[in-house]
């Protein structure tokens, strides 16, 4: 049995030997941009979250949303009271299936993911998943015939009250699955843990700490970026530090994680980075909570 081992890196910033490029911030016009830098296009999910919308992809899940709106888990981690009991899919057949939580769990999210991870031609849908006593997990789902049921999981954070943001789903590593990275507790001492879906479960395969993605109490989950930051043909990570005053340029070589560059910035992150470019053209465009809008760049 393939056995597979989490590298655990605590990126020691103050260490020389593990010094990354420092990036240029230059600051930019901000009535360029919406005040959300990105702003949402996708359609909304009827009778679902006040601001759910429809996840889209191609294959045999062609639609993903979260429906039955409760508000038995007042976390509020999201801005609101409000989370979902239901996932809801649409099948390339057209089937609506739906899959419901018991009462002690909702999906503390605001759109699932559609995209298959291990490369077998079938769609996952990726979500949130929170129970109401030991906090959340990420969860897999997936058709077994034509009945949408959980694929695999990551153990629940421990605590009640205690959540994860999604960072991106791409092929960081150059592994034959995708890896899901994600930030547990971003308002805690964030811990960037990566994962592959791998013969049916979800193994962390890589982990660091001090970074955040989320803004507690905001409806914005997009604090992170993907680009080919150093032109190798593989996706990098850009997400912020702990306290949202730096932005980090992560890569992933192997199971080992590596800090590439950073960018420090006169106020906090509290919105959606958009990438663009790749290698040494890349940059980042990052709103702070101040009003101001900057571009990280070499």
């Amino acid at each position: 049995m393939r056995r597979i081992f989490a590298t655990l890196l605590f990126l020691m910033l103050a260490n020389p030997a593990l010094a990354a490029e420092t990036l240029v911030i230059q600051k930019l016009n901000p009535a360029k941009y919406p005040k959300e830098i990105i702003v949402d296009q996708r359609k909304p999910a009827i009778k679902g979250l006040p601001d759910g919308k429809i996840a889209t992809a191609r294959g045999n899940i062609v639609a993903a949303w979260y429906s039955e709106p409760t508000q038995r888990y007042r976390h509020g981690v999201l801005g609101d009271t409000i989370e979902a009991g239901s996932l809801k899919v649409l099948t390339k057949l057209g089937h609506t299936l739906t899959y419901r939580l018991p009462s002690t769990e909702v999906f503390e999210d605001i759109t699932p993911r559609l995209i298959d991870l291990d490369r077998n031609g079938s769609v996952e849908v990726i979500t949130i998943r929170s129970s109401l006593r030991k906090g959340a997990a990420i969860t897999i789902y997936g058709l077994n015939g034509n009945t949408l049921v959980p694929k695999a999981t990551t153990p629940y954070i421990g605590l009640k009250h205690r959540w994860l943001n999604i960072a991106g789903i791409s092929n960081f590593s150059r592994s034959k699955n995708l890896e899901i990275a994600a930030v547990i507790t971003p308002h805690i001492g964030g811990k960037l843990r990566f994962y592959q879906y791998i013969s049916g479960k979800l193994v962390k395969t890589a982990a660091a700490s001090g970074f955040s993605n989320h803004v507690i109490g905001s409806r914005e989950q997009n604090l992170s970026a993907i680009a080919d930051f150093d032109g190798n043909g593989t996706p990098d990570l850009a997400l912020p530090s702990a306290n949202r005053r730096s932005l980090y340029i992560i890569s992933m070589s192997g199971l080992k994680m590596r800090l590439l560059a950073q960018a420090d910035f006169p106020a906090k992150i509290d919105k959606a980075i958009i990438a663009e470019g790749k290698g040494k053209k890349t940059r980042f465009i990052v709103g702070l909570e101040d009003g101001s809008v900057y571009s990280a760049h070499r």
